[in-house]
């Protein structure tokens, strides 16, 4: 790794932990050299501004919790997509609390995105990304890779609208949510009820119509 890659990564590092802990209005570029070791003009040959390396930090917080949630739940290639949101469940909402911080400053990007094509257009990609990365993870089991293209989109937005409200339930009254055990049953309950209808029904898997 070159030092110029390892000063970029050093000033990503130090914005995540500092914005966690003071918010987006109280980093300075001084304190953000200082915990990454970099000089003053770093921030601004790297990534253009104090704010545009604060943006790209609390983009790529969220990119990675949502990934750590993601290898947390397990990748059971027979798992059907209300299964797979089941599995999710309790390490999504287990890591609500450690990612509270930088939400308040996600809130911030997304009320200064309004004034800003630039971090308009960088949060339009990130929420791409996430909805990606979930498409990806249903694509790894065999009947999500079954559905429809449009069908896992459609899932993959919704999965991230959850993750989103409880966030924000949980700015107001963290007790109010449902915990991850309550969240994987309702899911649980829900497929349970799906499998039941599609019983009573007489419906045909799609997969054996064309066997």
């Amino acid at each position: 790794m070159s030092s110029g890659t390892q000063t970029k990564t050093a000033l990503l590092e130090a914005a995540k932990q500092l914005v966690g802990e003071r918010g987006y209005a109280g980093v300075s570029v001084r304190e953000l050299t200082s915990v990454s070791g970099a000089n003053l003009g770093a921030v601004n040959y790297h990534f253009g501004s104090r704010e545009k390396l604060l943006n790209q930090a609390i983009l790529e917080f969220f990119l990675e919790w949502g990934a750590r949630v993601g290898q947390q739940g397990p990748a059971d290639p027979e798992a059907e997509p209300l299964g797979q949101l089941a599995a999710r469940a309790r390490p999504m909402v287990e890591g609500i609390a450690d990612a509270q911080p930088a939400f308040v400053v996600f809130l911030e990007a997304l009320l200064q995105g309004r004034r800003s094509p630039e971090l308009h257009r960088q949060l339009v990609e990130h929420y791409a990304e996430q909805r990606r990365r979930a498409v990806e993870a249903m694509d790894i089991t065999e009947r999500g890779s079954a559905l429809p293209a449009r069908t896992r989109e459609v899932v993959a937005s919704y999965m991230l609208a959850v993750v989103d409200g409880l966030q924000l339930q949980a700015l107001l009254d963290p007790e109010a949510i449902p915990t991850g055990d309550e969240l994987a049953t309702l899911y649980e309950s829900l497929a349970a009820s799906a499998r039941a209808t599609a019983g009573s029904t007489g419906a045909t898997d799609p997969e054996s119509e064309t066997k």
